[in-house]
């Protein structure tokens, strides 16, 4: 993956100056939010508050507060600005996760809740930032009204033949219906976002109006960027985005998004294949500790493959593994499996009992050992990586079937 390395060097080299910081305690204060005009949930629902990026399925909510007529009041503490997003339970409790970001300043932050062809939408009151985040927001959706009122017509139509969770049998005249109307709304979609010059209208403001919620959106394209390039859809960061994120730097040197940012660059160099493989030590379900460089000796290549037994994907991947180890293992290759486990660890035992893995395994209990972080792994899942007889990493792989045929051509 070629991505500008001596740039992402520059930006690192940036980064530590920036680390040198002041050692003064910041001051707590308190972060006021009220909303209206949620009127899609009942007032048993509560409206909840997570740091931006929390998993939600394992984090608690740092605050919350029930809903009443549609209007809710929340408050919490902080010490410094950052990012936080604000959801609603019953809408999570359907599967869907609408969220709201906002920053975390002393300004009263005032929501104003709609709906529009089934979903909320909003217009904020508050700081600076917080409004300014909604105006990309918001700009962002602008123009849409004919593709969204196709789509919420035909969710209309399903709800109306099959109820609130049928679905047309596949190969039914029905579906064939339905996939034609999807085709239809998705093209008018398409078309509007293609002529909509919102692209430009977003690099024209973020040159223009260097504010929190700028670098907001620069860190989100970064970050897509960066999950782009991993999964193999392209080769390079955004010079432009990258450009400004140095600009904006200089602005906000200490903020959690410049911070993150930095890290996740850092990250994309230090796993980038030909870098050696980021040495970690983790125990084992034997109940010894191994360190990776040493379960490396000897082996011409090394399948590290990172994977939790919640992740089915994952143990899919794992198990596809088994025959291409019993076929090259006496040429050469070793499998070192690391499982990222909440709580326990009698899942993973489970796991590895029933699908019989051969190799030995590791484990990263609630991110002790910070594997994940240290390859740049997201918690939802995990990831495959090749490393060479050097200790040098290969690549990272989707599929064992890339898997297959390098080994094929390689051993």
């Amino acid at each position: 993956m070629s991505m500008g390395i001596s740039f992402i060097r520059l930006l690192a080299a940036a980064a530590a100056v920036a680390a040198l910081c002041s050692c003064s305690t910041p001051k707590m204060y308190d972060v006021l939010l009220s909303g209206e005009g949620v009127d899609l949930f009942p007032d048993s629902s509560r409206v909840l508050v997570f740091h931006k990026g929390a998993d939600f399925r394992f984090d608690d909510p740092v605050a919350s507060a029930r809903l009443d007529g549609g209007t809710f009041n929340v408050s919490f503490r902080d010490s410094v600005v950052r990012q936080y997003e604000l959801m609603f339970e019953e809408d999570m409790m359907d599967g869907q996760f609408q969220f709201f970001n906002f920053f975390s300043d002393r300004a009263p932050l005032h929501f104003t809740f709609g709906s529009k062809f089934g979903e909320l939408k909003v217009d904020v009151t508050g700081s600076r930032d917080n409004e300014e985040l909604y105006l990309y927001r918001n700009k962002s959706t602008e123009g849409y009204d004919l593709a969204d009122s196709m789509y919420y017509e035909i969710d209309k139509w399903i709800l109306a033949r099959y109820g609130e969770d049928g679905w047309p049998e596949e190969g039914s005249e029905d579906y064939r219906t339905v996939q034609v109307m999807y085709g239809r709304a998705g093209a008018v979609r398409d078309s509007i976002r293609e002529h909509s010059g919102y692209e430009e209208w977003v690099r024209d403001r973020l040159v223009s109006h260097r504010t929190l919620a700028g670098l907001s959106e620069i860190c989100s394209s970064i970050r897509l960027d960066v999950q782009e390039m991993k999964m193999g859809h392209q080769d390079t960061l955004s010079s432009f985005y990258l450009g400004l994120f140095e600009e904006y730097r200089r602005l906000y040197p200490d903020n959690e998004l410049t911070l993150a940012t930095d890290a996740l660059l850092a990250e994309l160099e230090r796993i980038a294949p030909g870098k050696p493989a980021p040495d970690f030590s983790a125990p084992s379900l034997d109940g010894q500790r191994y360190r990776l460089s040493e379960l490396l000796r000897g082996n011409a290549v090394t399948v590290l493959d990172c994977w939790a037994s919640w992740c089915g994907p994952c143990r899919k991947h794992s198990r596809e593994l088994i025959p291409l180890y019993e076929k090259y293992r006496d040429r050469g290759m070793a499998v070192v499996g690391v499982a990222r486990e909440y709580d326990s660890l009698d899942d993973m035992r489970a796991a590895v009992e029933k699908d019989g893995y051969p190799w030995i395994q590791l484990y990263d209990l609630d991110g002790a050992e910070g594997i994940w972080n240290l390859y740049g792994l997201s918690t939802a899942g995990g990831g495959i990586f090749l490393i060479d007889s050097e200790g040098k990493i290969i690549d990272k792989f989707d599929d064992t079937a890339a898997i297959a045929a390098w080994l094929e051509a390689n051993l």
